[in-house]
Parts: structure tokens; sequence; C-alpha cells
């Protein structure tokens, strides 16, 4: 990931998976702080990113590079696709509920352009709640999602995984 220079839809892959709480700023500060490393005239976008551990001033931050000149077109279905992945992750992983998952998703597509509009996720959390939060109800649900978004998750996995190095060598610089 340091080989190149971050692209603008990186940046947004980014923004996305702090957004939903995937990462944090202990997975990137020691990153951003390599890359700024390796520039000669680091971007303003990068100093501001290290100076920060706020997860909404870092998207913004990110945000501010991505959106800026020159325009890159961004395809806002794939960025959709990567909130419900990365949140799809956070499950997994047990640090949200079935219901949270699917609320979450359903309020962020709601209104945007996505794979699946917000009635997907909403008709699914109602079925999980009449069920009363059947086991199996949410092994049927999350079989489903996970085969209709298994690529995407598959890539925001890849790149969580890039900033594992980082998370650890964070802990380890400053015994957090």
């Amino acid at each position: 990931m340091l080989e190149r220079p971050i692209t603008k839809r990186e940046a947004v892959s980014l923004a996305t998976m702090l957004d939903t709480g995937l990462i944090s700023y202990k997975h990137y500060m020691c990153w951003v702080d390599e890359r700024i490393m390796l520039e000669d005239e680091p971007e303003l976008w990068m100093l501001e990113l290290a100076a920060t551990k706020h997860s909404k001033t870092a998207i913004c931050h990110l945000n501010s590079y991505a959106y800026s000149e020159p325009f890159e077109k961004i395809d806002s279905e794939a960025c959709i696709d990567e909130f419900v992945a990365a949140e799809w992750l956070r499950y997994k992983r047990n640090e949200i509920s079935w219901a949270t998952f699917l609320l979450e998703c359903g309020d962020h597509t709601d209104g945007n352009y996505a794979r699946e509009d917000c009635e997907y996720f909403y008709y699914m959390l109602n079925d999980i709640e009449d069920s009363e939060y059947s086991i199996s109800v949410e092994d049927k649900q999350s079989n489903e999602v996970f085969k209709r978004f298994s690529g995407v998750i598959r890539e925001i996995e890849s790149k969580y995984d890039e900033f594992l190095p980082y998370l650890k060598k964070y802990r380890e610089s400053y015994g957090a």
C-alpha cells in the first residue's frame, strides 16, 4: 500500500471504514506517518490526517482529498456497498448485533444509490424482530447478505488487513 500514492477512490474506502467504526486512528496513524516520510512534499490532507484522532475530522480530511480537483468519477453504489461490507465485518467480529447491522445498513442505503435499497435491510430487520431474534432466522439472513455482497466483503476485508500491521505498530509504540 505504500509503494504508490493513495488514489482518491482508496481515500473514500478508508473514510468509509472510519465512518462505520471498522478502523480507528490506531489503524491509520502509523500508516499515514510512513506515507509522509516517503513523500518529498506530502499533501496537506496527509499532514492533517496525521494530526487527528477524531474520526469525523479524519473523514473530512480524506474526503477533502478524494473530492478535490482534478475531479474523478466515484461510483456511489460501490461506496454504499463498501459501507455494507464494513458493517458486515463488524458484525462477524461481534462488534455489533445482526439487528444493528440491518438497521445501520437500512439507514445508510435509504435515499442512496445502492445494490440493495433500504427496504432490503428493513424487511429483514422486521423479520428478525418478529422472530424474537431467532438464531435460525439470523443465520438464514446473514447467509443471504453474504452471498449478495461477498465480493465487496472480501475487498474490504483485504483493505482492513492491510492496516493490521499499522495497528500493531501503534500499540507497540504507544502502549495502547
